[in-house]
């Protein structure tokens, strides 16, 4: 249950319909990708496609408290071309920035977006880095 809060950031981010509306269900708790997937829609052989979040743990370190945990994710958000990345990135922004959901206590952007193409692919991402405070059971 600790390190659950993978499951809970998705959770929280899958209630919020203007990101859904934007990305769908593609909303990943990983470190890349998954296999067959292009983030343009009209990619000849991908098994998913569209604007996507991915969010990869980063670690972090307990609080002070004991109580509570402070890991860190960085948020990937892609997209076929800048604009729809960074439009991405900007919903992600809007449901996650200060908000709470069950054990998450609160979730702060700490960097916020900044564009890169994906050097093997050229796909495109925002980047941004993301604090998340998590209470422990």
């Amino acid at each position: 249950m600790i390190h659950d809060h993978g499951i809970l950031l998705r959770q929280l981010l899958m209630r919020d319909a203007a990101l859904t509306d934007l990305v769908g269900t593609r909303i990943y708790i990983a470190t890349d990708p998954p296999a067959g997937y292009d983030p343009n829609p009209t990619a000849t052989h991908p098994t998913t496609t569209g604007p996507a979040v991915l969010l990869t743990d980063r670690g972090g370190r307990p609080n002070e408290t004991s109580l509570l945990l402070e890991p860190t994710y960085h948020a990937r958000c892609w997209g076929a071309t800048e604009r729809l990345a960074r439009t991405v990135d900007a919903r992600l922004f809007a449901a996650l920035h200060d908000r709470a959901f069950g054990r998450i206590r609160s979730v702060r952007c700490t960097v916020t977006g900044q564009h890169s193409p994906e050097p093997e692919t050229g796909w495109h991402f925002v980047l941004s880095t993301w604090r998340v405070t998590v209470v422990l059971r």
